[in-house]
């Protein structure tokens, strides 16, 4: 395999799954049953050579740094691995931590099978410094892969799962302007962006599934969405009632996004009722899922973003002036 000919097939990414991650996972669980240390593989480069196999588009030989997916046309793309499978747990007895492949708590004075698994892993975007930040929206698309469980409560199906991102749309590029001169500048951390699969954010991107695949207990792998064999899955509006707990959405915000789409809402104050009858009108009026995105992500981060605007590198600003719609 030393050629790119097998780039794009289904047989090639079911091998690749088989030899990078099934062979080296139940290795890495045969030695972490002896050592009692981490179960987990680094996934980070797996996930790139598996969006290379199933877009059929090359990497650039770099690991951390560089261009990870080289598109046609001079473009290029950036991947990012998250990985919940296998993460330490607890155990809800005692509290004492449980590896992923432990059945029962290892506390010989408690022994408990009520066991906490944990699933939450995330994306990391790393924008160290202002050069960083001028190219963060360089790539033309992110490739955002996810290995999780099926249902946490029963984890005996592990999900692979590849999203494309475009580094354009207002729900990426206005984010990471917002994270930069906002959350990391007050930040003493200085911590990477962290997206959480499924969170508000991520679904303000309007991420497009390509791919995806189903691994079962038994190794075997089933793959539903591949690329050119199936049709990839755009996402829905965002559920606004999914996310009610959101500090970021307020109920001005929500109904600042309703008057910009010309929404009749219930006339309430309850954050709830408000979030449910938003998502009720969009669905009853078949209003496209990109335009809810966008509409929603130019509200949420207006202020945060037009606060800093003269700050901003030209890029940026010309980016921000335009989504934003300003003159």
């Amino acid at each position: 395999m030393t050629d790119q000919v097998g780039l794009g097939t289904v047989e090639f990414s079911e091998k690749l799954i088989q030899d990078l991650y099934l062979g080296l996972r139940a290795r890495i669980n045969t030695w972490a049953a002896v050592t009692q240390q981490t179960a987990q593989a680094r996934m980070g480069y797996v996930g790139q050579h598996l969006v290379s196999v199933a877009t059929g588009f090359p990497g650039g030989k770099s690991g951390a740094r560089g261009k990870d997916l080289i598109l046609p046309g001079g473009k290029y793309a950036e991947i990012k691995t998250c990985y919940r499978v296998d993460q330490l747990g607890s155990c809800a007895t005692c509290g004492q931590a449980v590896a992923s492949i432990e059945a029962k708590c290892t506390n010989p004075a408690c022994g408990s099978t009520n066991i906490v698994r944990k699933d939450d892993s995330k994306w990391l975007i790393g924008i160290r410094n202002d050069d960083e930040f001028g190219i963060v929206m360089g790539p033309d698309y992110y490739y955002l892969v996810l290995f999780d469980f099926v249902d946490l409560a029963e984890p005996d199906t592990i999900r692979a799962s590849i999203w494309r991102v475009g580094s354009a749309s207002p729900g990426f590029g206005l984010c990471m302007i917002d994270y930069y001169m906002n959350i990391r500048a007050g930040s003493v951390s200085k911590a990477p962006f962290n997206l959480w699969p499924y969170s508000l954010k991520f679904e303000l991107m309007k991420p497009t599934l390509i791919y995806r695949s189903l691994i079962a207990a038994d190794d075997t792998i089933t793959t539903v969405v591949f690329p050119g064999r199936d049709q990839e899955v755009p996402s829905g509006p965002p559920v606004l009632s999914n996310f009610v707990r959101s500090t970021n959405l307020t109920v001005a915000k929500a109904q600042a996004t309703a008057d910009r789409l010309g929404l009749q809402l219930a006339a309430t104050a309850n954050k709830l009722a408000l979030f449910k009858s938003f998502d009720d009108t969009v669905a009853a009026r078949g209003i496209a899922a990109g335009q809810v995105a966008d509409a929603l992500a130019n509200e949420l981060y207006r202020d945060e973003v037009t606060a800093h605007l003269d700050s901003l590198p030209p890029g940026h600003k010309a980016y921000a002036m335009r989504v934003l719609g300003i003159t």
